[in-house]
């Protein structure tokens, strides 16, 4: 059974990606309290529908009776903080960049970032830019991508008919690795893979402090 204090951070996070007009801050705030007092079906209703079709009340409310006294300690503690630090949500785009928004003196703000659309800074930031490329057919920002020594007499123009002759297979290539996007990548020095689906893995290299991808698949 999911443990009460990571059932509760994962709802204390539903809820400030699904803040009220008034701000995660205030709700955070009804949240702590009924937590305090073990009033679970008030502090449930306050969570959002997304997390009570994935959570029904019976689990939710079994998690946090398991130790009450932890709870309420919980739930009294979130409550005090609500106002401490000033909130902060944060948007996931479908690649996984994250834009911040923070309140600040009754008013959102955007905190960032500096986006990379086309960044290789790290393995990461190579895959999202690969993936991205495909999609919008950027044969010249792949061509970035393709490490040194198999740069010699390769073109943009090759790569789209390389890429586009594969046709489906390019495009399920494309389904694989979105929905990988976050999985774990291993660096050792200027080497880093990174398993993915059943068999695959992809291999990235770096150049001159840019990551460049050895093997999609």
């Amino acid at each position: 059974m999911t443990s009460r204090l990571g059932l509760g951070l994962i709802v204390v996070a539903a809820l400030a990606c699904a803040h009220k007009q008034e701000g995660p801050a205030g709700t955070l705030q009804l949240y702590g309290a009924a937590l305090g007092r073990g009033d679970y079906r008030a502090a449930y209703g306050l969570t959002s529908t997304a997390f009570q079709q994935r959570t029904a009340y019976e689990v939710f409310a079994a998690g946090f009776a398991a130790d009450a006294n932890d709870s309420m300690a919980f739930g009294k503690e979130v409550a005090a903080s609500a106002y401490k630090v000033p909130p902060r949500v944060e948007l996931q785009l479908p690649l996984g960049e994250t834009v911040p928004v923070v309140l600040e003196e009754g008013r959102w703000r955007v905190d960032g970032p500096l986006l990379e659309p086309w960044g290789q800074r790290t393995p990461r930031a190579a895959l999202r830019t690969f993936v991205r490329a495909l999609e919008l057919r950027r044969y010249d920002v792949l061509a970035r991508l393709v490490p040194a020594r198999y740069r010699s007499g390769l073109t943009a123009e090759k790569l789209r008919q390389y890429w586009e002759e594969r046709g489906e297979d390019t495009r399920a290539l494309i389904s694989r690795l979105r929905a990988a996007i976050a999985a774990p990548i291993v660096e050792t020095g200027d080497d880093a893979h990174m398993p993915y689906g059943s068999e695959q893995e992809m291999h990235f290299v770096r150049e001159d402090g840019l990551w460049k991808v050895e093997d999609p698949d």
